[in-house]
């Protein structure tokens, strides 16, 4: 091989190493995201096997593509062949050189855009006893009532975040949860309005766990199935934040 032929070669060499670089990084960051359990943070559980399969393509496209380029290389002048350039190169890194850079979490209230839900999402889940109920159940709960009066007196304990608008009430906030169908592009925010004695005390995005009893009652200009605190106690964010419809 001649000098004029290696440095003609080498460019090309150099992209396929590149190629190889980025699908590995890209294999090896979804095994990440599985192992660590971060995954949860951008899709919903029973997708996950399609992110396993995904991660061992990426690394046996990578390996392919490294053993690819260190087999000796015939040059054919009648034919031309494309070659990736180092601008795709980089076009394609960017997104795995950010989900690097930016640290993995679940959305939370800044994520909120056009207020809470009080309506529920997906079909019916399964029956649970009222002290077993998270928020998404609760609102299917209130969706298949008659009229709100008809949980007065109903012993409540959920856990959310919480939300406020300068609509509600002196004391009262929504308790929120991000609902996850999907991946975390369709997710949607739902709540359950909570009525305290100093309800003013808990900041927006905090996360709260609330023990109460349901009443009928007025929440902006609504009668809604309001929580009305007997306790309240400051918690972490939950390992898994999203609630599955």
């Amino acid at each position: 091989m001649t000098a004029a032929q290696h440095d003609h070669q080498s460019p090309v060499d150099r992209i396929a190493w590149a190629k190889s670089l980025i699908l590995f990084g890209m294999g090896i960051y979804l095994a990440l995201l599985i192992l660590t359990g971060n995954l949860d943070n951008y899709i919903n559980q029973r997708f996950a096997w399609l992110v396993v399969v995904g991660a061992l393509l990426f690394i046996v496209l990578a390996l392919t593509t490294l053993n690819g380029s260190l087999k000796p290389k015939r040059h054919d002048h009648e034919h031309h062949h494309y070659h990736i350039s180092w601008d795709i190169i980089l076009v394609v890194a960017f997104p795995l050189l950010l989900a690097v850079l930016i640290p993995s979490r679940a959305l939370g209230i800044e994520a909120v855009n056009g207020g809470v839900s009080l309506s529920p999402v997906g079909i019916a889940g399964v029956a649970r006893s009222p002290l077993d109920r998270n928020i998404l159940d609760w609102l299917r709960e209130f969706d298949r009532a008659s009229t709100p009066a008809q949980f007065n007196g109903t012993a409540v304990d959920v856990t959310g975040f919480v939300y406020r608008e300068p609509s509600h009430p002196d004391g009262g906030f929504m308790l929120a949860r991000f609902t996850m169908s999907c991946c975390v592009a369709d997710a949607f925010p739902i709540g359950m309005p909570v009525i305290a004695a100093a309800g003013e005390e808990y900041t927006a995005g905090e996360w709260l766990r609330v023990g109460g009893q349901l009443k009928a009652s007025a929440f902006g200009a609504e009668i809604l199935p309001i929580v009305f605190a007997d306790s309240i106690e400051r918690v972490d964010e939950p390992r898994q934040p999203y609630l599955y419809p």
